[in-house]
């Protein structure tokens, strides 16, 4: 299958009124042609951002540095310097979308409420396909038919707002879908969702992602729906992967504490009785990032003299797992 996606070293700042932020530091992960990496993390950990910055969709106070690599290889196997595009060019319309499709998590927000679904998915279709007329139109209305919208013929011709929150949904899984993308990033596109109307949609995706052979970046904070989708997982914390791996390796013998305090937190059925532990303190802003690990202020086994003062390295556990904890930095030492 081999590698589609590279991301290698991604750090993005923001010049804000305060000065220049980092949420997103040293960031690297991969996908392979056909699997879904799932990243997972608290809100204000820098998923959104750093799959923003593969797409380049961040706004203009934003800054990749200049030792990022986003490298991704297009349907004729030629190997593309994402970060080296410019701004409008030919080549980044041609990846953007046709390439790489993106549903964000309210599509209310992605759709435009003056024009109809079907105008919407036409218009990539007329870009991407280069279709026009009946042949779009047909077109559309089969995406629609896929993802499982009902009288898709008539359908077509509503507005977002005539749609309910599952069927919006479903129609931006087919408005990213109509150009044939080889990568798919799903920002937490189940989170606005009923529970059953989010396991429709979890179990739409993984069909269609079956169908059409694409890869998949899945972004969420749950790690319930990361167990479902995902054949890796990059766990994120203020803007770092601290650990990275198999997704039933990793869920089975988590190695960080961060990771480890997001499973503790998950609900279970049979210990109803039992109380919520959740991860203690709050995510901290990336303008106050901590010296040393960037979890080490809510770590109960954070290192005295360690973890305040030096960045955890990259540590390799074996089984394709990784984890950037001094703990385990340590114990290999001591070993």
């Amino acid at each position: 299958m081999g590698r589609l996606l590279e991301v290698e070293n991604l750090t993005v700042s923001f010049r804000t009124d305060e000065g220049l932020i980092t949420p997103v530091q040293g960031v690297s992960f991969g996908v392979d042609a056909g699997r879904t990496l799932g990243i997972v993390g608290e809100s204000g950990s820098g998923k959104s951002v750093s799959t923003k910055a593969v797409m380049r969709l961040l706004p203009v106070s934003a800054r990749i540095g200049d030792q990022s690599c986003i490298a991704f290889t297009d349907r004729d196997g030629a190997r593309i310097d994402v970060h080296a595009l410019r701004p409008g060019a030919r080549a980044l319309r041609r990846l953007r979308g046709g390439e790489i499709g993106m549903i964000f998590q309210e599509p209310m927000a992605s759709f435009s409420p003056v024009y109809t679904i079907g105008n919407q998915i036409m218009e990539t279709i007329r870009l991407h396909k280069g279709l026009r007329g009946a042949a779009a139109r047909d077109l559309a209305v089969e995406m629609l038919t896929k993802v499982g919208i009902s009288n898709p013929a008539a359908r077509v011709d509503q507005y977002p707002h005539e749609l309910s929150g599952g069927m919006r949904q479903r129609a931006m899984i087919a408005l990213a879908l109509s150009a044939g993308p080889r990568l798919l990033i799903a920002d937490e596109p189940t989170t606005a969702l009923d529970v059953t109307i989010q396991a429709q949609v979890l179990d739409l995706m993984a069909g269609l992602q079956r169908d059409l052979g694409m890869a998949m970046i899945f972004i969420t904070h749950d790690l319930g729906v990361i167990a479902q989708v995902a054949d890796e997982v990059a766990v994120m914390y203020l803007g770092t992967i601290v650990e990275q791996g198999p997704v039933r390796q990793l869920l089975k013998t988590p190695a960080h504490p961060y990771t480890q305090g997001l499973i503790a937190a998950i609900p279970r059925l049979d210990r109803i009785d039992n109380r919520l532990t959740p991860v203690p303190g709050e995510i901290p802003s990336p303008s106050a990032r901590p010296s040393g690990c960037p979890f080490r202020s809510r770590c109960a086994q954070a290192i005295l003299g360690v973890c305040d003062r030096t960045p955890p390295p990259l540590t390799r556990l074996g089984g394709g797992q990784s984890v950037r904890c001094h703990l385990h930095d340590r114990a290999r030492a001591v070993a």
